[in-house]
């Protein structure tokens, strides 16, 4: 499908007009490219949400901050939000939207900057542009007629966002979110990302990555490499960078900086998701394998059961035999106060799945669970509760099997959000002879648990289908 801006909405004519009459710090008229009329071209055709993930230094904040003032102008009593993960943050594009104030020649007679309140307001009515901070208590119940989010990547969580969002309602406002790529697929931005990436209507033209609901309500502009490009390749890194005035010299000054780390590079010169490690799993790759079915009663299946007992969390995943389905049964975390995971709960559980299902085969981690996995290895045979390693030379094969399959296609999963949280959380980690899982840092509270033992689940599953091929090889065999 293509942009809106082929039809280029009559508005949008306007706004560039009205740019050309505000004054730049370097002293200029603020002129749209191709590119700023394009990532716009969704909010003049009326989408609710619009999503623009762009490389440092295009000039995203200094249009949002166009635009807010734009808005403030043509909408009576308009109400325009501006958030970011930090007050500080949300005031980089309000102090721009000043500094046009400031500059632009007759501006300053139309709305009056209250630069202690952090507000701009209309001098003919009511309409203001004011900074809400991140903490979502303080903007519970506000209805916005248009809402700016900066930054998207620095927010540990969905809130703010969403209490924008759901208050659009009411005076049908509309929210334009502006970011670089992050470094984590379970991000907020992240899973947009990921979801956005799996609308029908989705075209890529070059570095620009266009996706459209069917019903134009919600519109995502990306311009990124893809992640196996030659970074090293200026050109190429130039398409991802649609500025006029990020030429090709300043693209290689900052890329030959000493100070720029090779993941910066990545993300703020060339739009790829990455971190200090290495993501094992895409946020879009994760979701195309979201299905609607469901393990039933009586099937054979594989367990992955991964634990903790005080600081983090026990999981126990099913993996269909016939298929590779993983289906999440249940997450426990730890409660705080040094107070231990509830072992009855578990135990009961282990009871519910193994009397629900025809388990072929379980792999448990032993050593915090080491008494309870005897018990039920001797309740319910050794070959469903089989004691599994962790360590890191035997995981390496069963987390690059189970990362190739993701990638292929080879396996599904219920779409469960824990799961997908915990699987989006997990990093690899480079040692001797291969990878294995780990948190993004020791101290970091998001867990992985869940992906573990999917992974054990799955590797389950693969090594019951090798020992059946051994024992009738050429035969089709069922457990």
């Amino acid at each position: 499908m293509n942009s809106p801006s082929a039809a280029t909405p009559p508005e949008l004519d306007v706004f560039e007009r009205f740019c050309q009459g505000l004054v730049l710090e370097q002293g200029g008229p603020l002129l749209l490219e191709a590119f700023q009329r394009l990532m716009l071209a969704d909010y003049f055709a009326g989408a609710t949400e619009t999503l623009i993930l762009l490389s440092k230094k295009n000039g995203k904040t200094t249009v949002l901050a166009a635009l807010a003032l734009f808005h403030l102008l043509v909408r009576w009593d308009a109400e325009c939000v501006l958030g970011a993960a930090s007050r500080d943050q949300a005031t980089i594009l309000y102090d721009q939207a000043v500094g046009f104030v400031r500059r632009s020649p007759g501006l300053a007679e139309r709305v009056i900057p209250k630069t202690g309140y952090r507000e701009i307001r209309s001098v003919r009515h009511a309409g203001r542009i004011r900074v809400l901070a991140a903490d979502v208590d303080t903007a519970d119940g506000i209805i916005p007629t248009l809402a700016l989010v900066d930054e998207l990547h620095r927010h540990r969580s969905a809130d703010l966002y969403g209490v924008f969002r759901d208050g659009l309602g009411p005076r049908d406002g509309q929210m334009i979110t502006i970011s670089t790529a992050g470094d984590h697929e379970a991000s907020p931005l992240g899973q947009m990302r990921a979801e956005a990436r799996q609308l029908p209507a989705i075209t890529r033209d070059g570095a620009h990555t266009y996706a459209r609901s069917s019903d134009g309500a919600y519109a995502m502009h990306e311009w990124a490499l893809e992640p196996d490009a030659d970074v090293g390749d200026l050109e190429l890194v130039k398409t991802a960078n649609p500025a006029s005035w990020q030429t090709l010299d300043r693209l290689r000054a900052r890329h030959d900086s000493p100070s720029m780390l090779p993941h910066q590079w990545l993300r703020f010169a060339c739009g790829i998701w990455a971190g200090q490690d290495a993501w094992w799993i895409t946020g879009e790759d994760w979701a195309a394998l979201d299905t609607d079915d469901r393990i039933q009663p009586g099937e054979q299946v594989t367990l992955g059961f991964d634990g903790s007992r005080v600081s983090d969390a026990t999981a126990l995943v099913i993996c269909r035999l016939e298929d590779g389905l993983l289906e999440l049964v249940r997450v426990w975390e730890a409660p705080g106060g040094g107070r231990e995971i509830p072992t009855g709960e578990v135990d009961a559980v282990i009871v519910e799945v193994m009397e629900r299902y025809r388990v072929v085969r379980g792999y448990f981690d032993p050593p915090l669970w080491q008494s309870e996995i005897d018990a039920w290895a001797r309740e319910y045979g050794e070959q469903a509760v089989l004691r599994y390693y962790t360590s890191k030379p035997r995981m390496m094969s069963a987390v690059e099997r189970f990362r190739t399959d993701t990638v292929a296609g080879r396996l599904r999963h219920t779409g469960d959000h824990r799961l997908t949280r915990h699987v989006l959380n997990a990093q690899t980690r480079e040692a001797r002879g291969g990878y294995w899982l780990a948190k993004a840092r020791p101290s970091s509270p998001d867990k992985i648990d869940a992906a573990v033992a999917a992974v054990l689940a799955y590797e389950a599953r693969a090594d019951q289908l090798a020992a059946g091929q051994q024992r009738r090889p050429g035969v089709l065999v069922t457990f």
